[in-house]
């Protein structure tokens, strides 16, 4: 499991004078010789190549060729340029913001070209150079001082240049140190809120402990009034779920969801950061961003499906991994790192309550107020709003459940 990669892995980021201009970059340096990952949008849609090379002349190396047919992978060796076999996979792609990515990785001895967020689920093509000779010199021991990677392509925006390779999937669901085993860790399918990023550790803080429940002492039939308040004609939820029947466009009462915030917009997150999240069934949202936030959702009733998606982008609209979070179950966001969802209750009985927290990285200087959204046209902006304030919220549920079971203030 690759920590480095959950709390954003030691990385250097390459900006141009003026965001969203070109640069003209020839060639980067890893920050660890041997292996490191890179990624860039290109400003031109045309065929580029990634190289990585020892110094000087005629010497070992491997080239990425990205063009209209495909991607490439080519090794130089004995004075010439060779195929490398690989899979058919895609190259330049349709959207002009597409990052495009390359991982190093000598210590693993493997290559890898991807699209999208920086991880193994984004990668479209591999070459694994084989075992080390037992008997015999290493073919491969020149990329182990590799430190320079060649770029044949005008950049648009922002090189980023990870310490690490892409090597392993990155965990979705975060679980308390007490709790984890050895087998589960060695799994690979859990991590611990010490390798998240600095921020979603914050945030993880705040929400993560065993009282930060819906039911409370004062009114344990929370869920159950809100459940009762979506299917009723008359409650306040089934209301205020018809009005956002077009939210987010053509009229659709399944794509929206209610949000209930806590406390203030302090000029930290895309509007206010504390969100309780309620998704009656079957209902879902567009596929989102979180405007570079980190966040960290906590389910407190039901479940929930994340669909994750490598851009955000009408070309790519498949998700590259499904996953359901239950109960008590915690997943997280970074600013590169599980960016691009869409939500959905697939359960078939039980409203989803989630709470959602977010808050931009100290080093983030743009505080995009919006989450972007897919729609029939391209991408829109969603300002994240309210729907009510939770104590108000808590106590019309109240007031609702009284007046529907006869207990208590009607």
């Amino acid at each position: 499991m690759d920590h480095n990669a959950l709390r954003g892995p030691s990385h250097l980021v390459l900006a141009p004078v003026a965001k969203g201009e070109e640069q003209a970059i020839s060639a980067v340096s890893l920050l660890v010789k041997g292996q490191g990952t890179i990624g860039f949008a290109i400003g031109q849609r045309t065929g580029f190549s990634v190289t990585i090379q020892c110094q000087g002349w005629c010497t070992p190396g491997f080239r990425w060729d990205v063009g209209f047919d495909g991607a490439r992978l080519s090794e130089y060796r004995d004075d010439a340029w060779h195929d490398v076999p690989l899979e058919k996979c895609a190259g330049l792609d349709p959207e002009p913001m597409c990052a495009y990515w390359f991982s190093f990785d000598y210590a693993n001895r493997m290559l890898r070209f991807g699209k999208g967020e920086m991880r193994l689920g984004c990668a479209l093509a591999s070459h694994s150079l084989g075992n080390k000779p037992k008997d015999a010199p290493d073919p491969y021991a020149w990329l182990r001082e590799a430190s320079e990677v060649g770029i044949g392509a005008p950049i648009r925006g922002n090189v980023d240049i990870w310490r690490d390779p892409v090597v392993d999937e990155v965990p979705l669901r975060v679980v308390p140190m007490d709790s984890i085993t050895m087998d589960q860790m060695a799994g690979g399918a859990l991590t611990l809120p010490a390798n998240l990023t600095p921020t979603c550790q914050l945030l993880y803080g705040n929400v993560a402990g065993k009282n930060f429940e819906l039911g409370t002492d004062d009114f344990p039939q929370f869920a159950q009034a809100i459940k009762e308040s979506i299917a009723d004609e008359n409650g306040w939820c089934h209301k205020v779920l018809e009005e956002k029947a077009s939210e987010f466009g053509a009229r659709d009462p399944q794509k929206t969801y209610l949000r209930i915030t806590m406390g203030h917009n302090q000029g930290e997150s895309p509007g206010i950061p504390f969100v309780m999240e309620i998704w009656p069934v079957g209902n879902y949202s567009p596929i989102h961003n979180h405007g570079g936030s980190n966040a960290v959702i906590k389910v407190l009733h039901g479940a929930i499906t994340v669909e994750m998606y490598p851009m955000l982008s009408q070309h790519h609209q498949t998700p590259f991994a499904i996953d359901t979070f239950y109960k008590g179950e915690i997943t997280w966001i970074s600013a590169r790192l599980n960016q691009t969802h869409k939500l959905h209750n697939t359960q078939k009985d039980e409203p989803c309550i989630t709470i959602q927290c977010y808050m931009y990285a100290e080093n983030n200087d743009t505080h995009w107020p919006y989450f972007d959204y897919l729609d029939k046209t391209g991408i829109a902006n969603f300002d994240p709003n309210s729907d009510a304030d939770y104590m108000e919220f808590k106590a019309l549920m109240q007031r609702e459940y009284g007046k529907r079971h006869g207990v208590g203030p009607g």
